[in-house]
């Protein structure tokens, strides 16, 4: 019969080296077909004789696959990839870190700062004087006993060169010097009203105390800038000076002064330290405030003269108006140290209260610890007075004012 030749054309091979024997034979070896070459140089990868179906991709290269992915496809691919991954933690670690100074590192700098560091042009001033203990009331046990004369002390508002009105609120209150009367200023003695001079006069006739206020510090720093600049001696040209009509006025002040008054000025502590008086503790006069907690020969200089406010978190002092208000936040934290003493004999001594100007925006403001003074005497307001008499006996008295100038 016909041989068992197999007919090479029967055998589809996509590769002309691929040639099968033709011949059987009864073996089991011969039963399958026999390769002259090695069967894996036979493997082709499918894609490569897959047709595209889209005759304009077939020769589409890995960017045009890229290119295919839709854009949810995509940002998976970039979200997954480890390099992704690298700098989102890198990122998410800057963050935290960007955050953990501006909240807790900066503001804690900034305490430190402002609080152990005083503005430079502060170096040449008076930090704190302390009062000729002579001056102060004393309890009335003393007084009975006939140890000591009647003693007052009478504090003064912003009186801001309103002399009339000072004149009227002396004689309101008896003032007498040789009866043991001392008179002490909260600052803000000069400047915006009619007779800053008169006033300085005033409390240098009846050797009286004062703090140096912002303005005081205000027209001193101008005086000198003024002094160096040869231009003390020198009138200003009016409204062809360039300056504004304010600062007309202020370097009128500044070189009306003489080397006497503006000396006394100089004088001025920042902080005046009273001393003990009965039912008050230890009393301070400042300007604007102080920090509560922070040792008066700590507290920055610049704060001491122009603070309104406290940032509840970070304790540091602000002029403007928004935020805790500073005498609040120190009654409160003087209430606390009052009641934790309460058992004592004196709780009192242990504590401080602040006699002070500046805040005219909330006018008179007497709490426990605090005494706010400002009531806005040059803007029409009523200049005050704080009279406190031996037991620590206190009374407010007031006179009205005319209103010599718009803020």
């Amino acid at each position: 019969m016909a041989s068992g030749d197999s007919h090479p054309q029967d055998l589809e091979s996509p590769d002309d080296d691929f040639h099968p024997t033709t011949t059987h034979h009864p073996s089991y070896s011969n039963q399958f077909p026999q390769y002259s070459r090695p069967l894996i140089d036979s493997a082709r990868n499918a894609w490569q004789y897959k047709a595209p179906k889209n005759p304009q991709h077939a020769s589409s290269s890995p960017a045009d696959d890229i290119k295919s992915l839709e854009w949810p496809q995509m940002a998976l691919l970039v979200a997954f990839a480890p390099r992704f991954r690298h700098m989102l933690i890198y990122g998410a670690l800057f963050i935290f870190a960007w955050i953990g100074w501006r909240m807790l590192l900066s503001p804690q700098l900034q305490v430190q700062n402002s609080l152990l560091h005083s503005p430079p042009h502060a170096n040449g001033l008076v930090q704190i004087r302390t009062l000729d203990p002579n001056l102060v009331p004393v309890d009335m046990a003393r007084v009975d006993q006939g140890e000591t004369s009647r003693k007052r002390l009478i504090f003064v508002g912003d009186v801001h060169g309103c002399k009339d009105e000072l004149v009227q609120l002396l004689e309101k209150v008896s003032f007498n010097q040789k009866d043991g009367d001392h008179l002490i200023f909260v600052g803000d003695m000069i400047n915006k009203g009619p007779d800053s001079k008169g006033v300085v006069d005033l409390a240098r006739e009846n050797s009286a105390s004062s703090v140096r206020g912002n303005h005081e510090d205000r027209i001193l720093l101008l005086r000198q800038e003024m002094v160096n600049t040869q231009t003390l001696t020198t009138p200003d040209e009016g409204r062809y000076s360039g300056f504004s009509s304010r600062e007309l006025a202020e370097r009128a002040l500044a070189r009306s002064l003489s080397e006497e008054q503006a000396q006394w000025l100089e004088n001025c502590p920042m902080i005046l330290n009273v001393g003990q008086i009965p039912g008050m503790g230890q009393v301070v006069v400042v300007h604007a405030g102080l920090v509560p907690g922070i040792d008066l020969e700590k507290q920055d200089a610049s704060s001491v003269m122009t603070m309104r406010t406290i940032d509840s978190d970070t304790h540091v002092p602000s002029p403007k108006k928004k935020g805790m208000n500073w005498a609040k936040m120190f009654d409160k934290h003087q209430s606390k140290l009052y009641f934790s003493l309460e058992t004592s004999e004196d709780p009192f001594s242990n504590t401080m209260t602040v006699v002070y100007g500046h805040d005219a925006s909330t006018s008179l403001s007497i709490r426990t610890f605090t005494k706010g003074l400002d009531s806005g005497c040059v803007t029409g307001g009523k200049l005050t007075a704080l009279v406190i008499e031996d037991g620590g006996k206190q009374s407010i008295v007031q006179v009205s004012c005319h209103g010599y100038f718009k803020g």
